[in-house]
């Protein structure tokens, strides 16, 4: 029970995010963008940072090919005035997330039982799967065994 409720507080945490407008990067990256708006020069930002200026240029290339730290943007940051924030959003609620592997790892488990199923005479009709499926998604999603995030 308290497994499932930090759980829970955990989801709703993530789940905030998605509904928050997060910002996505802009063309030109973050670093250039703040710099332009501020009517800052590259040669301005460069001493800020105590670097050349060819180094406050790259740095502002890194960022736009996802090869800076979360060290220099911070470093970048400090020197802009700025706080950094990082994150990963969820695309969806955390929940969905959560069932939708269930799912996954569900219709492996009844497809395995049915197969044994039809071997013993004993076959479900797809209705009987169905509702079997629908109840394995629940017990996984309700018991979170550890080997849910288990590649098979």
């Amino acid at each position: 029970m308290m497994k499932q409720t930090i759980r829970d507080q955990y989801q709703s945490k993530m789940d905030q995010l998605i509904d928050s407008k997060a910002q996505y990067r802009p063309k030109e990256g973050w670093i250039r963008t703040l710099r332009k708006a501020l009517g800052m020069s590259s040669p301005q930002l460069a001493r800020r940072l105590g670097v050349s200026k060819s180094q406050a240029s790259q740095m502002e290339r890194m960022e736009i090919e996802d090869r800076i730290t979360l060290k220099q943007l911070r470093r970048v940051a400090e020197s802009l005035d700025c706080d950094l924030y990082y994150a990963l959003v969820p695309r969806q609620p955390m929940i969905e997330t959560v069932r939708a592997r269930a799912r996954r790892k569900a219709q492996t488990l009844v497809e395995k039982t049915n197969v044994q199923m039809i071997l013993e005479a004993q076959q479900l009709s797809s209705k009987q799967l169905d509702t079997q499926l629908e109840r394995e998604v629940d017990r996984l999603v309700r018991e979170m065994p550890r080997d849910l995030w288990e590649d098979e």
